[in-house]
């Protein structure tokens, strides 16, 4: 009787520490969001490792904070020029913020789009962008003015050509409408091209119903959204391999947040632009390998093209270096750091944008 007595007794003491532990343990609601589908790398790494690897990481620091996480993605909650505001206003706590679709509110972090046919790289890319965001205060007060906070920038492939006709100079370019979204639309000036704004997911219904002739676009956007099906020629550019996006989480969320949250987001922040530049580089060949097999025309452009191409243009660099230094904004310095870092990587800009 007296075992029993102690044994019940112990397992009451038990019983009242679990639900004393449970009771002490906190549980935060987020939101992740995205314009984008998960099929996409800057999506996919959110929703496969972000969001389960949250709570992984809290628990093997002993951590009594859990996330409860809703996700939303697919334009489910706003679309890709609404992500900014959605995000500023904490519709979605964490998101992709596609910075291509901001030129004018967030014109640092386009630095990229001035000077084509520079980087070539999507790992590259990611380690620009967060090197930028270390050394140029200018580029974090930025998503502070956005009441945000920067986890992690997002590199991806570089830009080519999709048409229904083939491209085999520059002047085959004259006329054709080519779908381009954000920034994206100033490397067709000067090609004799019209640019028309768009994201991926309105690409296949804008060429497929004669909105566009075409695309400018990256090898791992293709396939997913099955472009090849309505345009059967791809022209292999590289203008260049650019920052499209940043995952950040709104500012108000981030400062509730208990520390050890806020240190497991950083880290996993880092972890996701390493990780989307690792899959934008390896689907590449994956999916032009997948689009000859459907029949594809993909041919590289003559390099002599592209020096035409990178000539044609306007002095980008010259003119967003003037626009923004007018608005207060540290835009040679930006540039310069761009440049400099690319040049640290390898890169050979086919045009100098420095002058």
């Amino acid at each position: 009787m007296n075992k029993l007595k102690t044994r019940l007794a112990a397992g009451a003491a038990l019983t009242a520490t679990l639900l004393s532990t449970a009771a002490s343990a906190e549980t935060i609601r987020l939101t992740a969001a995205s314009s984008h589908p998960p099929v996409l790398p800057w999506v996919g790494v959110i929703t496969e490792h972000v969001v389960p690897e949250t709570n992984r990481r809290l628990e093997a620091r002993g951590s009594k904070t859990r996330i409860r996480w809703t996700e939303a993605y697919s334009g489910s909650l706003f679309g890709p020029t609404e992500a900014l505001k959605a995000v500023e206003d904490g519709l979605a706590d964490l998101a992709w913020i596609g910075t291509i679709f901001e030129p004018g509110r967030l014109p640092l972090h386009n630095v990229h789009f001035y000077a084509p046919f520079t980087v070539r790289s999507a790992v590259d890319a990611a380690a620009i962008g967060n090197e930028l965001h270390a050394k140029i205060p200018a580029l974090n007060a930025q998503w502070t003015k956005y009441n945000q906070v920067h986890l992690g920038s997002m590199g991806d492939a570089s830009f080519h050509l999709i048409t229904k006709t083939p491209i085999r100079t520059l002047a085959d370019l004259k006329g054709k409408k080519l779908l381009a979204g954000g920034a994206v639309a100033r490397w067709l000036e000067g090609t004799g091209a019209i640019a028309v704004n768009a994201a991926f997911p309105e690409f296949y219904n804008n060429i497929a119903t004669g909105v566009a002739d075409g695309a400018v676009m990256t090898v791992p956007g293709m396939v997913p959204f099955k472009i090849y099906e309505v345009a059967k020629y791809v022209t292999l550019v590289d203008l260049g391999a650019p920052i499209t996006g940043a995952l950040t989480m709104n500012a108000d969320t981030w400062k509730k947040l208990p520390a050890d949250v806020r240190e497991v987001l950083t880290e996993l922040g880092k972890e996701y632009s390493a990780m989307v530049a690792q899959r934008a580089a390896a689907s590449e060949e994956r999916f032009l390998k997948v689009m000859r097999d459907a029949g594809v025309s993909i041919t590289a452009l003559d390099p002599a093209e592209r020096a035409k191409w990178a000539a044609a243009l306007p002095n980008l660099s010259a003119e967003w270096i003037r626009l923004n230094e007018a608005r207060g904004l540290p835009a040679r310095s930006v540039m310069s750091a761009f440049l400099d870092a690319a040049r640290a990587r390898g890169a050979t800009p086919l045009r100098d944008w420095s002058k």
